[in-house]
């Protein structure tokens, strides 16, 4: 989960070319303005945790119609569960 990398520049390209503000977005996905922006410029600013950027991620990219595998590339590598929710 620590390491996952995504396409941030596709995902403010596709939210300018559907014309939908960083505002109205956030609001649809119940975030803040700020953190949408910190999503597409790749920061962890604004997310406690990696995980939590990581959950939001997958929100953003579903509300403008991507697939999780167009935007992230390491999608196959990323950690899906938490290590402190694993069984030992």
């Amino acid at each position: 989960m620590d390491n996952f990398e995504y396409n941030f520049e596709l995902l403010k390209a596709t939210r300018e070319k559907k014309k939908i503000t960083a505002q109205s977005i956030a609001a649809d996905l119940c975030l803040a303005e700020r953190q949408i922006i910190s999503l597409e410029e790749n920061s962890v600013q604004y997310f406690p945790s990696k995980s939590l950027k990581y959950a939001c991620l997958k929100k953003y990219i579903a509300a403008l119609g991507l697939k999780n595998e167009d935007v992230i590339h390491n999608l196959n590598e990323v950690e899906p569960i938490p290590s402190l929710l694993k069984k030992k």
